[in-house]
Formats: C-alpha cells, sequence, structure tokens
C-alpha cells in the first residue's frame, strides 16, 4: 500500500524555541525571573520531549488510501478517507502547515508535520480529494 510518512518540521521546532526563548527575555525584562524560569524549562522540556517522542515513533502522522493516521500524547486517531474533503497547505515564510478539511467543516491542522508540494499532491491523488488553490498552485 502506498503510504506518505510525515517527517518532523525541523524549522517549526526552531521558532518554536525561539519563541520560548523571546517569552523568556521579555519576562526577565519585567522582573519575573523566577516564574520565566519555571515556564521555560517547562516549556523546553515539553519541545524536548515532542521530539523524541516524534524520533521514537510515538509520534507520527501517515497518509494512505484508507485516510490519515496520526497520534498525539497518548492517543491514535484515524481520519477516514470518505470525511475528507479538501487538503490545503499554508505557508508562512518557511513554516508549512497541512490542513486539512473534512466533510462536516471541521479542521485539523499537522503543524509540527512537513510535507512539499510533490507529496501533497501524492496525498490528495491517494484520498482522491482536491487541493485548496488558496495557497497552493498545483491542483490534484
Amino acid at each position: 500500500m502506498r503510504t506518505i510518512d510525515l517527517d518532523i518540521s525541523w524549522f517549526a521546532v526552531l521558532a518554536t524555541v525561539c519563541g520560548i526563548s523571546l517569552c523568556y527575555v521579555m519576562m526577565n525584562l519585567v522582573a519575573l525571573n523566577g516564574v520565566a524560569s519555571s515556564l521555560m524549562v517547562l516549556s523546553l522540556a515539553s519541545v524536548g520531549l515532542i521530539v523524541l517522542m516524534t524520533l521514537t515513533d510515538k509520534r507520527f502522522v501517515h497518509i494512505d488510501k484508507a485516510g490519515i493516521c496520526y497520534r498525539t500524547w497518548v492517543k491514535i486517531r484515524y481520519v477516514h478517507a470518505d470525511e475528507i474533503s479538501l487538503l490545503e497547505l499554508k505557508k508562512l515564510g518557511p513554516l508549512r502547515c497541512l490542513k486539512v478539511t473534512l466533510s462536516n467543516n471541521r479542521r485539523l491542522s499537522f503543524p509540527y508535520w512537513s510535507i512539499d508540494d510533490t507529496e501533497l499532491s501524492r496525498a490528495a491523488q491517494i484520498l482522491s480529494v482536491p487541493i485548496s488553490e488558496k495557497n497552493h498552485q498545483a491542483s490534484a
């Protein structure tokens, strides 16, 4: 079976770490040293745990003919192909986020996963769904 396995978006992880560091500096400027240190350690530990779980395949996103299978912190979730109505790739500079629109207009986002244009086209072909034209030039 043809399966597309999404990889971790290292740029998103780096952007998160930079954002945490910026918040730490800002909190230190307003004299919240103890709170800032505690939040920094907790936030960086969370990011580290997410990266570790992803590298050991405890977190994943798989796209195949049956639909999308992904694992959050402790639960594996499935989105069946017949529930998916649209795929979209949101771009914010080098950050790229896969957004999936379901038939009930609910939206799922995968911000810490990277997918390029060819994989997105392949996923749309496998799932037999269109790609949103707002931020993407090629259609499946």
